[in-house]
C-alpha cells in the first residue's frame, strides 16, 4: 500500500513539473497592424553613367481623396536620361502588407530589386498591414524632352532702316529697343517694344550731327555718350543733355561700361595726356589717378559685365584701337574685391585669341561668353558665326553649329549690336565688306529658364 501511494505521488509531481516547464518555454508574439498607407520617401538607385537618376528629388502629394496621391520630380532629369529600367526605393510610414507597381502591360509585387519602366506614368498600389485600406499613387518621372544646349533662332525684323546707313548701335532702355543710326550727316533713333515692329524714327535733340553712335552706352535707365570733352545723357534716347568737361583736368574721351553699379569712361589728363578711368558716383565724375596702359583701347572695343563664378563683379574689355590707331588683341579682365579694390589683367598675354579683335560684340549668357562679329588685323572675320568661352574669357572656341545655328540670313559682319534681354540674345545690324545691315535676330537657349 505504501509503495502504491508513493507511485501515485511521483506521478502527480511529474505532471506538475511537465506543465510548469511547458509554460516556461512558451513564447508569446504580438503582431501590430496599421491602416496607414502613406509613402514617405521615393528615389532611384544611383547610376554612375547618368548621375541625374540617383540625384533626382521627388515630391509626394496627397489628393483630397484619401486613397490617391502623386509622386513626381519637379526638376526634370537631364535630356536623354534613360528611365525605362530603373530600380525604385520606397519608404513607408508603416510597413504595408503589399506594394505593387501597375503598368499598362504588367503588375509587379515589389521586392526591393525590381526594375521598372517609367517611360509612361505608372501606379503604385499600397495595401495597409491590417488589410483595411488601399491607396494608389500615380508616379510621373519627368525628363527634359528638348536638348538644353540647343539654340532656337528667328529673324524678328529683316530691316529696321529702309536705306543704307554708315553706322548703327542697338541698345535697350527701360524695356524699349532702340537703334541709333548715323549716315554722316545726322543721327536717327528708331524704337520698338518687341524688336519686331519699329517706328519710323526721329531725330535726337542735343546730340552732335557727327555722333559716333557705336559709342553710345546704355546703363540701367540712362544713355551716355561723350565727344570732344562733352558728356551727353538721355533718359529717352530722343532728348539729350550736355555737360561740358573739356576744361577739366581729366577730359572725357569715350564711354566704357556700366560696371559694379557705376558708369565708367576713359578720360585723358589735360597736360601729360595719360589715360585714366573716370567713374560716376551719382554726383560727379571721380578719376582713378593710376594711369591706364599705353595700349588701352579707345574705339571699336567691346565690353561684357558679369558676376563671376566666385560671385565677384567682373568685366572684360576686348580688342579695339588704341590712340595711335593700332588694332589690339587685348582682353582686359577687371575684377573687384572689397579687400583689394580693382585689379586688372590682360588675358591675351598668356592666351592670345588672334592678332586683333575689332568691331566685335560680346555678351554673357547661360554662363558663357558669346562673341559675335569682328575682324582681326588682316580684316579677316574672327568667325563665320560666333565664338564662345566656358571659362570667363580665358579660352575660346567656335560654337557648335549643329546646336547653335545662326540661320542662313546671318552673314559674317562687324559692328553688330549684341544684347541680352528677356532671356534671349538679340543681334541688331552690323556691316559686312559690301553691305550695311539693320536686321534683328533673336536666339534663345532651351535651358536658359530651367
Amino acid at each position: 500500500m505504501i509503495f502504491a501511494n508513493m507511485k501515485c505521488n511521483f506521478l502527480v509531481i511529474f505532471c506538475f513539473l511537465g506543465l510548469f516547464l511547458t509554460s516556461c518555454n512558451r513564447e508569446t508574439t504580438t503582431i501590430t497592424t496599421s491602416s496607414d498607407t502613406e509613402v514617405t520617401s521615393f528615389y532611384f538607385v544611383k547610376n554612375d553613367s547618368f548621375p541625374s537618376i540617383g540625384n533626382t528629388t521627388f515630391s509626394i502629394s496627397h489628393y483630397a481623396a484619401q486613397d490617391t496621391g502623386l509622386i513626381t520630380n519637379l526638376d526634370s532629369m537631364t535630356y536623354l536620361t534613360p528611365v525605362n529600367s530603373l530600380v525604385p526605393r520606397i519608404l513607408f510610414k508603416s510597413t504595408p502588407s503589399s506594394a505593387t507597381i501597375i503598368t499598362k502591360d504588367t503588375t509587379i509585387l515589389l521586392s526591393g530589386a525590381d526594375t521598372i519602366d517609367f517611360t509612361q506614368p505608372v501606379l503604385l498600389r499600397v495595401i495597409s498591414s491590417d488589410l483595411s485600406a488601399t491607396k494608389y499613387y500615380r508616379i510621373v518621372v519627368n525628363v527634359h524632352q528638348v536638348d538644353p544646349d540647343l539654340f532656337a533662332w528667328q529673324q524678328l525684323c529683316p530691316a529696321v532702316i529702309n536705306h543704307s546707313s554708315a553706322s548703327t548701335k542697338g541698345v535697350v532702355l527701360d524695356d524699349m529697343f532702340m537703334l541709333f543710326a548715323n549716315d554722316g550727316f545726322k543721327t536717327t533713333v528708331y524704337q520698338s517694344l518687341d524688336g519686331m515692329f519699329w517706328d519710323e524714327g526721329s531725330i535726337p535733340v542735343g546730340l552732335p550731327a557727327n555722333c559716333q553712335v557705336r559709342e553710345i552706352l546704355a546703363a540701367d535707365d540712362m544713355l551716355y555718350y561723350c565727344q570732344e570733352g562733352v558728356v551727353y545723357t538721355s533718359i529717352d534716347g530722343v532728348n539729350w543733355l550736355a555737360e561740358d568737361l573739356s576744361a577739366e583736368t581729366y577730359v572725357p574721351r569715350v564711354m566704357l561700361m556700366h560696371f559694379n553699379d557705376s558708369v565708367w569712361m576713359v578720360s585723358e589728363h589735360s597736360t601729360n595726356h595719360t589715360f585714366h578711368l573716370s567713374v560716376e558716383d551719382g554726383l560727379s565724375w571721380r578719376t582713378n589717378p593710376e594711369a591706364l596702359p599705353a595700349n588701352w583701347p579707345l574705339s571699336e572695343f567691346c565690353v561684357v559685365e558679369f558676376t563671376s563664378s566666385s560671385e565677384r563683379p567682373r568685366a572684360m574689355i576686348l580688342g579695339g584701337y588704341d590712340t595711335q590707331g593700332n588694332g589690339l588683341n587685348s582682353r582686359w579682365n577687371i575684377e573687384y574685391t572689397l579687400a583689394n579694390g580693382y585689379r586688372y589683367a590682360n588675358f591675351a598675354i598668356e592666351k592670345p585669341l588672334c592678332s586683333a579683335i575689332l568691331g566685335a560684340s560680346v555678351v554673357y549668357y547661360g554662363k558663357r561668353f558669346y562673341l559675335f562679329g569682328g575682324t582681326d588685323n588682316e580684316a579677316q572675320y574672327l568667325s563665320e558665326t560666333a565664338l564662345y568661352s566656358d571659362d570667363e574669357g580665358l579660352n575660346w572656341s567656335k560654337i557648335d553649329t549643329v546646336r547653335n545655328r545662326l540661320m542662313d540670313v546671318y552673314s559674317p559682319r562687324t559692328e553688330t549690336s549684341a544684347i541680352v534681354e528677356n532671356s534671349c540674345i538679340y543681334l541688331i545690324g552690323g556691316q559686312s565688306r559690301t553691305e550695311t545691315y539693320s536686321d534683328v535676330l533673336c536666339g534663345k537657349l532651351n535651358s536658359i529658364d530651367w
